[in-house]
């Protein structure tokens, strides 16, 4: 028996294959499918931003670091270099402290004697006036102290000052001990001739 076909029309929009059927599960998951792709394209943004702040962020805290380290570094080599400073004056006074007021066979005689040019040979405190340490340091005993202390200087200036007025400087000419009985003794340190540090002291005549 021969087959027979039936002939129909061609309606538009009647083409399954043009237009597939349609169901809720389809359109939510090609919203649920935009929706992802929109979402990808806001975070890839916001991540670009969020870094570069970030990276500003961390770099202004990278410098205030650094900042921050090259102070604490400096401040603890200047205290570090007064502390330094502070023991080499109290060395000299020291060392000052072990001599007389006045020469005892020149009394009236300002300055170092005949035959002393050291501070380890000084035998009052005037001998000190405008002293100052060659190559390195003395120690307490006056004693020169070792290359470690390279660079460093200590200075000594001794001034004659009235009794009633220690911030009033007399001349000491060739005036007895009785006659100029108290003295200031400055001693002035620094290092590479930067001034580091400065004390002062006065030293009474005893009769």
């Amino acid at each position: 028996m021969p087959l027979s076909f039936e002939r129909r029309p061609i309606i538009p929009g009647d083409n399954p294959l043009e237009h597939p059927p349609s169901s809720p599960d389809s359109k939510v998951m090609g919203f649920a499918f935009l929706n992802n792709v929109r979402r990808r394209s806001r975070t890839r943004a916001f991540t670009l931003i969020e870094a570069a702040v970030t990276t500003v962020i961390v770099g202004v805290g990278f410098v205030a670091t650094l900042e921050l380290l090259a102070s604490g570094a400096m401040a603890t080599r200047e205290g570090a270099e007064l502390a330094t400073a502070q023991n080499l004056a109290g060395n000299v006074r020291e060392a000052m402290a072990r001599v007389a007021f006045a020469d005892p066979s020149q009394p009236t005689h300002w300055g170092p004697e005949a035959g002393e040019s050291t501070a380890a040979q000084f035998d009052d405190v005037d001998d000190f006036d405008g002293w100052t340490s060659p190559g390195t340091p003395i120690d307490g005993c006056a004693t020169p102290l070792g290359s470690d202390f390279a660079g460093w200087t200590q200075a000594v200036a001794v001034t004659t000052v009235s009794a009633d007025s220690v911030g009033v400087a007399l001349p000491h000419g060739t005036a007895a001990p009785a006659a100029r009985p108290l003295s200031r003794v400055t001693v002035s340190v620094s290092r590479h001739g930067k001034a580091v540090y400065s004390e002062s002291w006065l030293v009474g005549y005893a009769n």
